[in-house]
């Protein structure tokens, strides 16, 4: 279980990196009142959606983080034949520690925007870290 730490460490502050850029990407031509005036209706969220290019950085997000998996996957999990239970704590750990520091890094914001932004990042690196590290296995082992 120790020789995993580090790689949550890595895994954490590269994912949060490169989520903070999607989102600072996303928000960088509006105004912040806009944002904040956002009413969380269906369809005004999904407008929210197309107006910020949430689709898009999400995506961005996801190969970014997918990516990273395979290679880390690649490089420690199954070179040194590490198990599923190393991999779950990995997945698990990342993505908890992740969304707290999102949710505390979102303090002042709005409860739904915190839930909302802490659910975005854990949401799309388990589903990015479960496929790499399915890919890495099917791949290299």
């Amino acid at each position: 279980m120790a020789s995993i730490l580090p790689f949550v460490g890595i895994g954490l502050i590269y994912s949060l990196v490169i989520f903070f850029l999607c989102e600072e990407k996303s928000l960088k031509q509006k105004k912040l009142s806009e944002l904040q005036a956002i009413e969380f209706d269906v369809e005004k969220v999904f407008v929210a959606f197309e107006k910020y290019q949430t689709f898009r950085y999400a995506g961005y997000y996801f190969a970014a983080v997918l990516v990273y998996t395979i290679i880390i996957a690649k490089l420690s999990f199954v070179e040194h034949h590490l198990g599923l239970i190393a991999v779950v704590a990995y997945i698990g750990l990342t993505a908890f520690i992740g969304s707290a520091v999102i949710f505390l890094f979102k303090w002042k914001k709005d409860l739904l925007v915190k839930v909302f932004s802490s659910f975005m990042f854990g949401s799309l690196f388990i589903a990015a870290s479960g496929i790499g590290f399915a890919l890495a296995y099917l791949l290299f082992s």
